[in-house]
């Protein structure tokens, strides 16, 4: 019966060999090496070359992925990848087989387990939120840190870099809004870390606009201007991706202008008034609910933010998912969450293409585009709109908002447009 499930698996990605859309054939000579391994249950190799497809956009490479992840005991690792295609894929195949695979699991699965994943799921907390968790700062801490910073910042490529130290060593780093937690380009800095601390430490799956990555996790200081703090960094293979993530200045309020990041320490929050900082703790709650009741962020209600609104248009209210800052923008008058994220490079909005029939997304011989896109104080006419299937809701980015200066106020959950 096994080598019967086997050979079915291989009849149905010859199947899809040849009705793939052209975004599918991304990466497919590695695609076709790990069928061949996998077919030899030589599971190992075949993670390897699938990871490759699965980064440049190939989802049955994701699914095949997840199946090798099986074939190495590793049932974590495919859930997680299953658990993906069915929210960033929904009504293909690969995902129809995903959601089958996770019934399966959650079928045969444990009745009670004392694993860290347990004990983490019945504190409300994934995996990921309680290593965010673990670089939340004492009251001591907090008082160790410079009231002020100005951080010179310069523009590239639709990225803001700025000067950082870390371990020791000064790089350029894009400040990223968008990420939860530093991050390190191994290709761009492989001195930086040895090969025993990245085996040693923990592993956790990424969503990347391409897909999942698995990044190992290190602890490192890390430095911009007057700020020095020690913590938590991903690791990935990516090059050209290294970040200063929310998990370094979330603690400070910070105003971008042309020039300047500046920082301003922001009250110390303890972590019982952290829990609901400005309500949004419960808010977040709400959205946590909803995507566990199957809704995409961009099908929840728009209550969750709206409920904070004030009659001040310059001023726009975030919620925080995990260390992500989740803003309400109007799209051809349709209301969706987008993730604020000064890592975004390109001009205009990104997101998952089957937004494009919910939002009224229009085609022309430029490419696509939203009629109007706002959000605050900022409308967009006829804003240009970028794809990425990997991701679970909008992003918008520094040249969304053009040369207007805006402040950042983590104590109240709140982005204030100047003029």
């Amino acid at each position: 019966m096994l080598k019967l499930c086997r050979l079915a698996v291989l009849t149905f990605v010859l199947a899809l060999l040849h009705s793939a859309p052209a975004s599918a054939q991304a990466g497919m000579e590695e695609f076709q090496k790990g069928t061949a391994a996998y077919a030899q249950k030589n599971y190992a190799v075949a993670v390897g070359h699938f990871t490759q497809a699965a980064q440049k956009g190939n989802v049955t490479a994701t699914y095949y992925l997840a199946l090798s992840h099986l074939g190495l005991k590793q049932e974590a690792k495919a859930v997680e990848l299953f658990k993906h295609i069915s929210k960033n894929f929904p009504n293909t195949s690969e995902a129809d087989n995903a959601n089958t695979y996770l019934a399966r699991l959650q079928q045969f699965a444990p009745a009670a387990s004392t694993s860290t994943a347990a004990v983490a799921a019945k504190k409300h907390d994934s995996p990921v939120e309680a290593i965010i968790n673990r670089d939340k700062l004492t009251e001591e801490q907090w008082k160790a840190l410079p009231p002020t910073a100005r951080i010179p910042f310069q523009m590239k490529n639709g990225h803001m870099y700025v000067q950082a130290k870390v371990r020791g060593r000064y790089i350029n780093i894009i400040f990223d809004t968008g990420a939860s937690m530093c991050g390190i380009s191994r290709p761009d800095f492989p001195e930086l870390f040895t090969q025993a601390e990245i085996e040693k430490g923990p592993v956790i799956p990424v969503s990347r606009p391409h897909g999942v990555e698995y990044m190992p996790l290190v602890n490192g200081e890390v430095s911009v201007d007057r700020i020095t703090r020690n913590c938590t960094i991903m690791v990935t293979n990516e090059p050209g991706i290294s970040v200063i993530g929310q998990n370094f200045f979330k603690d400070y309020t910070y105003e971008i202008d042309g020039f300047y990041i500046r920082m301003t320490k922001a009250p110390y929050v303890g972590p019982t008034i952290a829990s609901d900082r400005g309500g949004g703790a419960s808010k977040l709650n709400e959205v946590k609910n909803d995507v566990s009741k199957g809704a995409r962020p961009s099908e929840r209600t728009s209550t969750h933010v709206a409920s904070t609104k004030s009659n001040d248009k310059y001023t726009v209210p975030f919620l925080r998912e995990g260390n992500c800052m989740i803003v309400e923008v109007m799209v051809n008058g349709k209301p969706t969450k987008a993730t604020f994220d000064t890592g975004c490079a390109p001009d205009g909005l990104v997101m998952p293409m089957w937004f494009v029939q919910k939002l009224g997304i229009q085609r022309n011989s430029d490419g696509y585009f939203a009629e109007r896109a706002e959000i605050g104080p900022i409308i967009r006419k006829y804003a240009q709109v970028h794809f990425a299937n990997g991701l679970d809701c909008l992003l918008i980015g520094p040249k969304f908002f053009g040369d207007r200066p805006y402040v950042v106020d983590p104590v109240n959950s709140v982005i204030k447009f100047q003029y």
